[in-house]
């Protein structure tokens, strides 16, 4: 089992992706994420990350800007705020072996602001 997460980055062209194992520290942090009314950003350039897989629980998390939306199965959404984004940061670092350095040059630099 393994988490699956796509750096949302292009319009035009597929969005790189990486995997990370299942683990209890995705769930850990996530679960402690305060629940906040924060929209994620939209538009173009950088807009965050979609992690999907069997074992996140949740149908599908986005992770973007300082935000969180947790998608369940019924299409159901909560938020949560991610506190100097330092889950996106965590996720970011977790994967960024197996992201072209160009891609991940331009997400740390997003992640600087």
């Amino acid at each position: 089992m393994s988490i699956e997460i796509q750096i949302d980055l292009y319009s035009g062209r597929p969005n790189p992706r990486f995997t990370l194992p299942a683990s209890a520290e995705f769930q850990r942090r996530l679960a402690a994420l305060p629940p906040d009314t924060c929209k994620v950003r939209e538009g173009l350039g950088y807009r965050g990350l979609r992690v999907t897989g069997t074992s996140i629980g949740p149908a599908e998390v986005v992770v973007s800007g300082g935000c969180v939306e947790i998608w369940d199965a019924a299409g159901s959404v909560t938020h949560r705020a991610d506190p100097g984004r330092a889950f996106e940061r965590w996720l970011v670092d977790a994967g960024s072996a197996q992201v072209a350095p160009s891609d991940l040059d331009i997400v740390r630099e997003d992640l600087v602001h």
